[in-house]
C-alpha cells in the first residue's frame, strides 16, 4: 500500500489551493510539504485533518514565532510554511478553522492575499521599469561593446516578459481578491 504521494499542481488562487488539499485529506492524504508546485503528501485516515492557508505578514521573527506559538495553542498545527504562506492543519474533529464561518477572518485572510500579490505587483513593475528605463538605454549606449546586443535583448526579453505576467496573472489575481474583499465587506455591512 503507498504511504506517500507526491502531486504537482499550480495555483494562483489560495481558496482553490485550500479546497484541493481539504479534498486530499478528505481521500486519506496528509498534506506536509510544498515548493509551490510539488505537493507531498502521506497517508492518513480519510477525512481525519482539514487545512487553512494563511499568510504571514511582514513581521519581526518574534512576533511571527509567537503567531505561530499562539495559533498552535489553539488545537491548530503548523503543517507547512513555504514564503509568505503559512499551511495549518487541524484534526477535522476539533471543528472548522474560524475563518470558515467568520466573515472579518475571511475578510482578513483575503487582505492579506491582495497584500502579498499587491507586493509581487510593485516589485514586478519596479523590475520591469529598471530593465525598460536603464538596462535598454544602456544597452544601446555601449552600441560598440561585445554584449551590447545580449543587454539589449534581454532587458527588452525582461521587460516584455514581466509585463506578460503581470497582464495575464497578477492583475487578474488581484481584480479577484479585490471583488471578494467588497463582497465581504458588504456581507458585513
Amino acid at each position: 500500500m503507498k504511504t506517500r504521494k507526491i502531486a504537482v499542481n499550480w495555483f494562483v488562487d489560495f481558496d482553490k489551493e485550500e479546497k484541493w488539499l481539504n479534498d486530499m485529506a478528505v481521500k486519506g492524504w496528509d498534506f506536509y510539504r510544498t515548493s509551490g508546485v510539488i505537493y507531498y503528501f502521506k497517508k492518513c485516515t480519510p477525512g481525519e485533518f482539514i487545512y487553512q492557508i494563511d499568510f504571514k505578514e511582514k513581521k519581526s521573527k518574534d512576533e511571527v514565532a509567537d503567531y505561530i506559538s499562539f495559533r498552535s495553542s489553539c488545537e491548530e498545527q503548523l503543517a507547512h510554511q513555504w514564503k509568505s504562506k503559512i499551511y495549518w492543519k487541524r484534526n477535522a474533529a476539533a471543528g472548522p478553522f474560524e475563518a470558515e464561518n467568520n466573515i472579518a477572518a475571511k475578510l482578513r485572510l483575503t487582505n492579506k492575499a491582495f497584500q502579498y500579490h499587491l507586493n509581487s505587483f510593485i516589485g514586478l513593475t519596479l523590475i520591469a521599469a529598471f530593465a525598460f528605463l536603464v538596462l535598454m538605454p544602456l544597452g544601446r549606449h555601449l552600441s560598440g561593446c561585445c554584449f551590447a546586443k545580449w543587454l539589449t535583448d534581454f532587458s527588452t526579453g525582461l521587460t516584455y516578459g514581466i509585463l506578460a505576467a503581470i497582464l495575464l496573472i497578477l492583475l487578474p489575481i488581484l481584480k479577484k481578491l479585490n471583488k471578494k474583499i467588497n463582497d465581504l465587506i458588504s456581507e458585513i455591512f
